[in-house]
C-alpha cells in the first residue's frame, strides 16, 4: 500500500487563506445586516455653515438632543466632496436615508436640494462674530495641511496671499443662504457660535427640544485649536492616518473622478462601497451604544 501523500505546499496555503477571508465574508455580511436605514426618523436638520463657524459643536448639541447626526468622516466624507464636486449627489441622498443632522463639508453647499428632497426640514447656517475672526480660523484651519478640494468651497487652497477670495467666499455663501431662506423663514435660523449658551434658544426653535425649552448645561465648544494639540500617542496616530487617507485620497482623486484607468476606477469604487458598509454599521453601533448609555438630558 502507498502512503498517503501531505498536501502540497500551494495547497495548504491555500487552506489557509481561506479562512481570512471567510472571516472577512462574514463580518462583511454582519455590516451589512447592521448598516441598515432605520425605520423613522426625525425631521432632518442641516447645519449649513462654512468650516470653522461652530458646525462640529452645533452637531454635538443636537447629538446631546438624541439627533442621529453625520459629521465629518475622513474616508466618507472626502468621498462625498469628490463626487458632490464633480455633480454626483447619489452618494449624499444615500447618506440621509440613515441620519436627521447633518453638518460639515459638502452639506452647506446641498441646501437648495434638501429643501426641495425634504420639505419638512430645517437649516441652521452657523456664522461667526465678524467675517475677521472667521478668517483668522481659517488661516489657522487651512494652514495644517493642503486640501484641493478647499479650491472648490473657497476658491483657493490656501489662505495665505488669497485671504480677500477666501472671505469673499464667506460672503456670497451667506447672502446667497440668506436670499434663498427669505421667502421660507419658517424653515431656517441664523446662529452665531460665539454666543456661546445663547445659542440653545436659537437651535431650539428649530430642533426638537423638551416641550420647547433648552437644555441646562453649557452649549458645546468642540473642534477648537486645543483639540489639535498634538504630543499623545493618539493624537500623533490620528495626525498620521489623516495624513495617509488625504495622501491616498489626492492620489486617487484624478483618475477616480477625471477619467483614468477604468480598472483602477473600479477597484477604487469596491473600496469604497466596503469602507461605506463598514463605517455605516460603525455609526449604527455607536448610536445605538450612546442612546443606550447616555444620561437624561435635562431642561431649564
Amino acid at each position: 500500500m502507498r502512503p498517503a501523500r501531505s498536501s502540497s505546499p500551494a495547497k495548504r496555503y491555500a487552506r489557509a487563506a481561506l479562512i481570512p477571508l471567510l472571516l472577512s465574508c462574514l463580518l462583511l455580511l454582519a455590516a451589512r445586516l447592521i448598516a441598515q436605514p432605520p425605520s423613522s426618523l426625525r425631521p432632518k436638520i442641516f447645519v449649513i455653515g462654512l468650516s470653522k463657524t461652530g458646525t462640529s459643536s452645533i452637531g454635538d448639541a443636537l447629538a446631546l438632543l438624541r439627533y442621529k447626526r453625520l459629521g465629518w468622516k475622513d474616508i466618507r466624507s472626502r468621498h462625498l466632496v469628490h463626487t458632490w464636486a464633480n455633480g454626483d449627489f447619489r452618494a449624499l441622498i444615500n447618506q440621509t436615508r440613515y441620519f436627521d443632522a447633518f453638518e460639515d463639508l459638502p452639506w452647506p453647499f446641498m441646501y437648495q436640494q434638501m429643501a426641495e428632497m425634504y420639505p419638512d426640514a430645517k437649516f441652521v447656517l452657523s456664522l461667526r462674530r465678524d467675517e475677521r475672526v472667521w478668517l483668522e480660523s481659517m488661516r489657522r484651519h487651512v494652514g495644517r495641511g493642503s486640501w484641493q478640494a478647499y479650491g472648490y468651497f473657497y476658491g483657493a487652497t490656501e489662505v495665505e496671499g488669497h485671504e480677500e477670495v477666501v472671505v469673499q467666499s464667506y460672503r456670497n455663501h451667506t447672502e446667497n443662504v440668506r436670499a434663498y431662506f427669505r421667502s421660507r423663514p419658517e424653515r431656517y435660523a441664523e446662529l452665531v457660535i460665539d454666543d456661546g449658551d445663547k445659542n440653545w434658544e436659537v437651535l431650539c426653535r428649530m430642533a426638537d427640544c423638551a416641550g420647547g425649552r433648552v437644555p441646562s448645561i453649557p452649549f458645546p465648544k468642540s473642534n477648537t485649536a486645543a483639540h489639535w494639540q498634538q504630543g499623545s500617542v493618539v493624537g500623533n496616530l490620528h495626525v498620521l492616518w489623516g495624513w495617509f487617507v488625504t495622501r491616498v485620497e489626492e492620489m486617487s482623486a484624478e483618475s477616480y473622478y477625471k477619467g483614468g484607468w477604468a480598472v483602477v476606477n473600479g477597484s477604487l469604487d469596491v473600496c469604497w462601497s466596503l469602507v461605506s458598509v463598514i463605517e455605516q454599521a460603525c455609526s449604527e453601533l455607536y448610536y445605538k451604544a450612546m442612546i443606550a448609555t447616555a444620561e437624561p438630558l435635562a431642561f431649564k
